[in-house]
């Protein structure tokens, strides 16, 4: 199924990331030469971060780049490159930035205002083709810009000094402080414009500013290695020298490699601790909440997909809850909404975002079998075949098969067939839209039901299904522009919810859970809600 965020990643993606990020007090200080050695589910995508859409990508991106802010060990929004987080004026829409003196490429180059300036207009730029142009979509002038309507240089990204850069948004946003923390990078244009299109397709044409280098890939091979970057202005608050990955797509591999200590930070899936019967690796699982929706898509332009009997059919025959009790087996949340748990609260009585939605997505074979029969009606036949992509992981085929067999179980006549093929040739089939139905999934970098929420927009990018509701549009432009009040924005967000529930734009099938296997000699390695791995804060005990 994939903040950052697939998006939208395949259902694995959605399972299968590393997390680690602690402190390091008991450790002895300095650089440590032994290098930790982790996996990842699937391979490096890009390192451009205004092209990355799947979590893999955004994870490596994540180590070598670091944006104005950053996050703590503890997932608070921290100072990076800027000084200081500062206080937005004009009415919450304008930020003046001062950046580090002491911020610099890896080639030694100074970071500056016009790097990040140069990286937003790249975004914004429609000549990038950046799947990833919401993430400046606040910015004054971005979506006007990614039109075609505006030219590039009237983005409200202001280089006034070296060290000195103001953003001005179209309206105030409540999340942006987010976005500047795990979304948004600078770029070195000279650097960039060196390679062009090719920027960030091996670790040659990439050029970092953060806590490590990217070495040893070459933009096909599935190991790469992340070293400490000598020039980071916090080099010495780094402590490994070296990261290793290496990808495994088979969760039993992992466990194998883990048990073995030939890697140390792991996924795994939590059938597989369980099924663990020396219950050794019980000690070493961590489970963890993700801000990560898995769901599937439906392709709106063929008929059979687009029909909204058909797809309410299918969503009222999968028992969620079975889904992540026998299948998954690792945490996760059963959907109640397309947001999940913990992502926000009533501002008025400080309730979650789905105890106020209630269960918009229960198992309930009588409606099934009714919506069933109306599909077939309408579609004017009593047999149809539909074609569900996955990804070629272990958590997106389970989850594929599952939906498969309890919808031909459920629902005579429907036939479903499966396509599993690797995360970055799913991606692009899904933007081609040449399929029937999909299973990816989306991470947040942000507190706020509108960026789940808006996968359902036609204006999305990662709305792969085209779904096209107007009622839909407006209550989503009403959320976007925050010019209502706390509690009326919140109600608007549930109307959405409840829409977007009864349309079956997307549906959404489970809040995911991180199953990590952490040996007892790393420390830090503690994942939080927001952010996947930091090895920054890792060391070795």
């Amino acid at each position: 199924m994939a903040n950052k965020r697939l998006l939208g990643v395949s259902v694995t993606a959605l399972a299968l990331l590393l997390a680690a990020c602690g402190s390091g007090n008991s450790a002895s200080k300095g650089t440590q030469d032994k290098a930790l050695k982790v996996t990842s589910s699937q391979p490096i995508a890009t390192a451009d971060p205004t092209k990355a859409t799947d979590l893999n990508s955004q994870a490596a991106i994540a180590q070598i780049y670091e944006g104005l802010y950053t996050t703590s060990k503890t997932g608070k929004v921290i100072p990076g490159v800027a000084t200081k987080v500062v206080k937005p004026t004009n009415g919450g829409k304008t930020y003046t930035f001062t950046l580090r003196k002491d911020a610099k490429w890896s080639n030694g180059k100074q970071v500056t205002a016009q790097d990040f300036v140069y990286s937003l207009q790249r975004q914004v730029d429609p000549k990038t083709k950046s799947q990833e142009a919401g993430h400046v979509e606040e910015i004054a002038n971005a979506t006007a810009i990614n039109n075609g309507k505006k030219a590039v240089s009237t983005l409200g990204a202001k280089a006034l000094s070296k060290t000195k850069l103001q953003i001005t948004l179209a309206q105030k946003t409540p999340y942006f402080n987010y976005r500047l923390a795990t979304e948004l990078y600078p770029l070195n244009k000279q650097f960039v414009e060196k390679y062009g299109d090719k920027y960030g397709s091996s670790a040659a044409k990439t050029l970092s500013n953060g806590p490590f280098n990217l070495k040893g890939w070459t933009g096909s091979n599935e190991t790469w290695s992340y070293v400490k970057n000598s020039k980071y202005y916090n080099a010495k608050s780094v402590r490994l020298k070296t990261v290793k990955v290496q990808t495994v797509k088979d969760n039993n591999t992992a466990q194998n490699l883990f048990a073995s200590n030939s890697v140390q930070v792991t996924t795994v899936t939590g059938t597989q601790v369980q099924a663990d019967q020396s219950g050794k690796l019980k000690k070493n699982l961590v489970l963890t909440k993700q801000n990560r929706m898995a769901f599937l898509v439906w392709n709106s332009k063929r008929k059979a997909t687009a029909n909204t009997a058909l797809r309410q059919a299918v969503s009222y025959a999968i028992n969620r809850q079975t889904l992540v009790k026998n299948v998954l087996k690792d945490g996760s949340v059963p959907a109640k909404s397309m947001v999940t748990q913990g992502d926000f609260t009533n501002p008025t009585t400080g309730k979650d975002f789905n105890d106020d939605t209630g269960n918009l997505y229960p198992y309930n074979l009588k409606k099934a079998k009714q919506y069933w029969k109306q599909a077939q009606s309408q579609l004017g036949t009593k047999k149809v075949t539909i074609e569900l992509l996955t990804a070629d992981v272990d958590v997106s085929k389970a989850v594929g098969e599952y939906v498969q067999s309890t919808a031909q179980q459920n629902l005579p006549g429907l036939k479903v067939t499966l396509k599993s093929i690797p995360l970055n040739n799913e991606i692009a089939t899904l933007t081609k839209g040449d399929f029937d139905a999909g299973s990816i999934g989306w991470t947040s970098d942000f507190k706020d039901p509108i960026d789940f929420l808006n996968k359902g927009s036609i204006t999305n990018s990662i709305n792969f299904g085209k779904f096209d509701n107007a009622a839909y549009e407006k209550l989503i432009s009403t959320i976007a522009a925050d010019k209502q009040s706390a509690a009326d924005r919140y109600q608007t967000m549930q109307q959405a919810a409840k829409l977007l529930a009864d349309k079956q734009g997307v549906t959404p099938l489970y809040q995911s859970t991180q199953a990590n296997l952490i040996s007892t000699k790393v420390g830090g390695a503690k994942p939080t809600l927001l952010r996947d791995t930091q090895y920054r804060y890792v060391y070795w005990k």
